[in-house]
């Protein structure tokens, strides 16, 4: 294949030679000036997409090292999408009285090479099963676009049916290649010149992926487990119940991570390896398993962000855990936490918390968390919540659409009490009343996002639903007093995330949606409204960024919080940085937010959906990104005819049109 060339027009060539003096002893002290694409014939890649990959736009002072490196990145990014036959020159004039270099590319980008036929070789011996789930699911096809990204996730795809198959030596062919050697194997063919002059052929490639190690099956063998100074006397039958995989099966991959996965849940472990060992003649791996041991006791204070009913608190916390709780890989912790939002919005609280690692089979957790908690709700209001959650985890598996379920029983007794004030704030008196709710709830959940913190690719999923009171209508035959509310609460939870960098995790769009429902019924008078502990509520960092916490909602009083929601998002994220400067970290970010809470599904309406629209910053650190946010109300539903946009009364904006928001981690 012809290999792209770069050229420098002979106009830029007599002015570099001209001023060598002056621009390169002073390189460092001249500004990078306009950058810009003229494009000759096509504009398939867009402007956008190609300064993303740059360095010359992120970098104040022009450098011609940096210039030539982005031709390079620019020919390899046309290239790496099948652009083979790029052409890229480079204009360069220096403004002497703004010192300053302003760069023009030029590019011909000519055609894109669309892919012909796919040849899987190497194949032809493996059990119709095995074939069927190889060509059942291919990422590329006949009249793709090449695509270099493609073509390697389609290779590790198809290595690693293989190799969850027995086949533990499946590799692509690493001796023939052809075009590029990245490509480990890949075989890239253009056809022939005389070819192409056939339509059907033209500007056409053929990519042919060879497969070795596909003849002989391999299995499991001997299983040696070692665990590192055994200071307490760690059981080895707790490592061998986590191991995914038995002596005699086939050799899977898969199930290599997922031991490691399953050691990972228990405290006492700080690492949990597993690799091959020894290959025998007869085609059975060894094991070995190596455990590392964590200290059995731990004292961690805590200070932290979180966000609660919408409420932005700063939070500290000292836990006590013991990691090896009377054997089995049991965890036993005691937390005291303080929670502080504002004067009259706070809390503390003490947590119990028993985790139980393997319960029947090792896919199933239990967690049993009793807690106290008191609360300042607001101003004239304060409660003590006692609460008992028995929380079991089941791990489905990472090829089913739901990768986890858990079911939670809750039973709490709150103890609310009531400041009744006059309109200027005197004490009349104080209402006491308790009640109890219990809840029974199955949460289900996909997630196949890439990361925990900042995901830039896949999907985040849940769907629960939840039924309240009907343990305490049993209590009431013992207790006839006793208050409790009674509904159904469903609701489900979306992210999407999609990186526009190249797979450089730099330009990312989130995009996220959530509705929810609380529906009452029953009467009697026991019965009692859902307490505002477990409804919805509007504005906030992770609401509506225009509004402030609990500040908006089609409600008599937002505060309170509705049994409806409805809220969507969209976010563009972005690091203007290049990877070696130290604000590396720091992300821009553009969002419009959605949405309302009312009373109930019965009083949603389309025209009291609010928007709002604004822009923020993120800093990456090791707890998380770092998050300030300045949204506006761009439709409010609730304010004055000819005052619902935001640019219907300029002088309000920053009086009651604006929010600023704080908080760690992304909004979503």
């Amino acid at each position: 294949m012809k290999k792209s060339q770069t050229y420098f027009y002979l106009p830029a060539a007599i002015l570099v030679l001209l001023l060598t003096g002056s621009l390169f002893s002073q390189a460092d002290k001249t500004e990078t000036g306009d950058i810009t694409f003229e494009y000759k014939k096509t504009e398939i890649i867009q402007e956008a997409s190609l300064l993303d990959i740059m360095l010359l736009p992120r970098e104040k002072y022009f450098n011609r090292v940096n210039l030539e490196e982005d031709i390079g990145r620019l020919n390899k990014y046309y290239f790496d999408n099948g652009f083979f036959d790029v052409a890229i020159d480079t204009v360069t004039s220096y403004d002497k009285d703004d010192n300053e270099t302003d760069i023009k590319f030029i590019i011909i980008e000519n055609s894109q090479y669309l892919i012909k036929e796919i040849r899987y070789q190497g194949l032809d011996s493996l059990p119709p099963s095995i074939k069927s789930s190889v060509y059942s699911s291919q990422l590329i096809e006949p009249g793709n676009p090449y695509n270099k990204n493609k073509i390697s996730q389609e290779r590790d795809r198809i290595i690693g049916i293989l190799q969850n198959n027995g086949y533990y030596y499946a590799q692509i062919d690493t001796i023939r290649s052809r075009i590029d050697s990245s490509r480990r194997g890949i075989i890239i063919g253009k056809f022939s010149d005389e070819m192409q002059k056939n339509p059907e052929y033209k500007n056409k490639v053929l990519v042919r992926l060879r497969f070795i190690g596909t003849k002989e099956v391999y299995r499991f063998g001997k299983i040696n487990i070692d665990i590192e100074k055994n200071k307490y006397d760690i059981s080895k039958d707790i490592i061998t119940r986590e191991i995914a995989f038995k002596e005699g099966e086939i050799f899977n991959r898969s199930k290599l991570i997922e031991t490691e996965r399953n050691f990972s849940k228990l405290a006492i472990i700080q690492l949990g390896r597993v690799v091959e060992d020894t290959i025998l003649p007869d085609r059975t791996i060894e094991m070995n398993v190596n455990i590392t041991i964590n200290n059995k006791y731990e004292l961690t204070p805590s200070i932290y962000t979180s966000y609660q009913s919408n409420r932005l608190f700063l939070g500290a916390n000292l836990e006590y855990k013991d990691k090896y709780f009377f054997g089995g890989g049991r965890t036993f912790s005691i937390t005291t936490e303080g929670l502080y939002n504002s004067r009259y919005i706070n809390g503390a609280s003490i947590n119990f918390s028993l985790f139980q690692p393997f319960l029947f089979n090792r896919n199933i957790t239990a967690t049993l968390s009793p807690e106290i908690a008191f609360l300042n709700i607001n101003k004239n209001t304060s409660a003590v919540v006692f609460r008992n959650l028995l929380r079991l985890s089941y791990y489905i598996a990472d090829y089913t659409f739901y990768n986890n379920a858990y079911s939670d029983l809750t039973f709490d007794y709150v103890n609310l009490n009531l400041k009744i004030t006059d309109e200027q704030e005197n004490e009349l008196g104080n209402f006491k009343f308790y009640f109890v709710n219990s809840i029974i709830g199955l949460n289900l959940v996909h997630n196949n996002t890439n990361s925990l913190f900042n995901p830039s690719k896949g999907f985040y999923h849940t769907i629960s639903a939840e039924s309240a009171g009907a343990l305490p209508r049993l209590l009431t035959l013992v207790n006839s007093s006793l208050l409790y509310s009674q509904y159904v609460k469903l609701s489900t939870v979306n992210s999407f995330y999609f990186d526009i960098s190249d797979d450089r995790a730099s330009s990312i769009v989130a995009t996220h949606f959530e509705i929810g429902d609380i529906i009452e019924y029953g009467s009697g008078e026991n019965i009692v409204a859902v307490d505002k502990l477990y409804k919805f509520f509007m504005g906030g960092g992770n609401s509506i960024r225009g509004w402030g916490a609990q500040k908006g909602g089609i409600l008599d009083n937002p505060e309170e919080g509705g049994k409806f929601l409805l809220f969507g998002s969209v976010e563009w994220r972005r690091k203007p940085f290049p990877q070696r400067s130290f604000l590396y970290p720091l992300w821009g970010v553009l969002f419009f937010d959605y949405g309302n809470v009312w009373e109930s599904d019965r009083f949603f309406r389309m025209d009291q959906i609010a928007l709002a629209a604004g822009f923020g910053v993120r800093y990456d650190s090791f707890v998380g990104p770092i998050r300030i946010d300045l949204g506006f109300k761009l439709y409010d539903p609730l304010a004055p005819d000819g005052d619902k946009w935001l640019w219907q009364q300029p002088g309000n904006i920053f009086k009651s049109k604006y929010a600023i928001q704080f908080g760690l981690g992304n909004a979503y």
